[in-house]
């Protein structure tokens, strides 16, 4: 029983360690209002995925676009 549980415990951390495919999706926003989406695919673990599309992020400036970037 012991021998089952630490595979079943290895088996969750392979499972949660592997990469996958996500979809970043960014918005990108000019005055406050929407103007275009966008839509990457990232191959590799969901906090790695999550960590890059959250680098598409920026506030919007006076004189500059923003977007904000999340995984779906």
């Amino acid at each position: 029983m012991k021998n089952l549980f630490i595979l079943t415990v290895f088996a969750l951390i392979a499972l949660t360690s592997c990469k996958k495919d996500y979809t970043c999706e960014c918005t990108f926003t000019y005055d406050g209002e929407e103007i275009e989406s966008e839509s990457v695919t990232i191959n590799n673990t969901k906090s790695k995925a999550a960590d890059e599309c959250d680098e598409g992020d920026s506030p919007e400036t006076e004189f500059a676009f923003g977007s904000e970037c999340e995984i779906k």
